[in-house]
């Protein structure tokens, strides 16, 4: 018997580039809609910055580790049972959130940290294996505007049920939305669609490359420019939200610059054809360097919060930048033998820029106003920019 399914999943049910970003878009929406309220839940659970900026660090360092034990557990279970129990974890948390209790809000930070990498190990191995490498030009950029209407659309929905449902609609949206994901990623294996096929290849081991990696000095600067601008993202998400509210500010404010400064995703190709016609190497460190100024900024004048919204929505302009040139030093630099080698060892930028900068962040809060994260912030990332000076000039 013939099995007929909706027109919309017949549109995204073509192995390539749309079906990874159609994957990839639907996950990163579950995370999108509770990824707004999570500064709001925290300050309204715990109050103090530095309680928060230190649960954030051991978030981190959660994250961190998985990103190391991930590829072991791959090593023993088929990557479709790892990103199972990744989208598994990303409903799970939010159900958490609704019990609005420190411990729940604890727990689920945690439970989505490890989603995050389990889901996007696998994913990127099912990318690697099935996108030809010549495709990646294209479909790179497909999976970004993807993950961009996501990420636009997200956070400021999720806001806006927030204050006016209240939190369970947004988590259960959330954890309906994971589960969506995974029940199209299961119809995909039914249907025995070559994108999701079983794979072979084996997940490198990242501790077995890392002494590698950093003999490459290119590699080496190629991995502190996306840890610069993930730095920024994930202090964009906590910070200026709990700046504003504690200031005076509004929900629907916090979610404009958030929904705002993701929206910015949209113009990435453009800085994609800056860098063809002005270099690579040039736009990386103007962008680097002016949302590092923009951040300082923001932690000296410790402005309205219309501003602050205002200083970070310019600021995340010079951070798309960065997104859409960052990660081209490293598809440069790297040996095409080696590449999924030391694609797992760059691809730590990530989780390090979660815990690197939150334990800064303690350490500030301990003697110092909320702010002065943005000062902190925009030194990393002024620091980026003079590394950057080092790439190479035809970049």
């Amino acid at each position: 018997m013939e099995i007929r399914f909706p027109m919309w999943m017949r549109v995204v049910d073509r192995p390539g580039a749309r079906v990874f970003g159609s994957l990839s878009a639907v996950e990163a929406f579950s995370r999108a809609l509770i990824a707004g309220i999570l500064p709001l839940e925290a300050e309204r659970l715990i109050h103090d910055a530095q309680a928060i900026s230190v649960l954030y660090t051991i978030i981190g360092a959660v994250a961190f580790g998985s990103s190391f034990l991930v590829p072991l557990v791959l090593r023993r279970l088929r990557r479709k049972w790892v990103f199972t129990f990744g989208v598994g974890c990303m409903v799970v948390a939010p159900l958490l959130l609704i019990l609005a209790t420190e411990a729940s809000f604890t727990v689920a930070l945690q439970f989505r940290a490890i989603a995050v990498v389990a889901v996007n190990i696998s994913l990127n191995l099912y990318i690697l294996d099935y996108i030809r490498k010549r495709e990646f030009v294209t479909a790179e950029p497909l999976r970004l505007m993807f993950l961009g209407v996501a990420w636009f659309i997200g956070p400021a929905m999720g806001i806006y049920l927030y204050k006016t449902e209240g939190l369970p609609a947004v988590c259960l949206l959330s954890a309906g939305f994971a589960v969506v994901a995974l029940i199209f990623f299961w119809v995909l294996r039914i249907q025995e669609n070559s994108a999701v096929a079983p794979a072979t290849r084996r997940p490198p081991m990242p501790w077995q490359y890392i002494g590698r990696y950093l003999q490459q000095p290119r590699l080496r600067l190629a991995w502190i420019i996306p840890f610069g601008r993930s730095a920024f993202w994930t202090t964009f998400f906590v910070y200026p939200p709990l700046y504003i509210i504690r200031a005076g500010g509004d929900e629907i404010l916090v979610a404009l610059m958030l929904s705002g400064g993701q929206g910015l995703l949209f113009v990435a190709p453009m800085f994609g054809r800056l860098g063809h016609r002005y270099g690579i190497r040039r736009i990386i460190i103007w962008a680097a360097a002016c949302t590092g100024i923009l951040s300082i900024v923001a932690g000296i004048a410790g402005a309205s919060p219309i501003i602050t919204a205002l200083l970070f929505f310019l600021a995340a302009v010079g951070a798309v930048a960065l997104d859409a040139l960052g990660n081209i030093p490293f598809l440069r630099a790297v040996h095409y033998y080696e590449r999924s080698e030391m694609t797992s060892v760059f691809r730590t930028y990530i989780e390090a820029s979660q815990l690197v900068p939150a334990l800064l962040y303690t350490a500030v809060l301990s003697i110092a106003p909320l702010q002065t994260v943005f000062v902190v912030l925009g030194l990393i990332l002024l620091m980026t920019a003079w590394f950057a000076r080092y790439l190479p000039r035809r970049l």
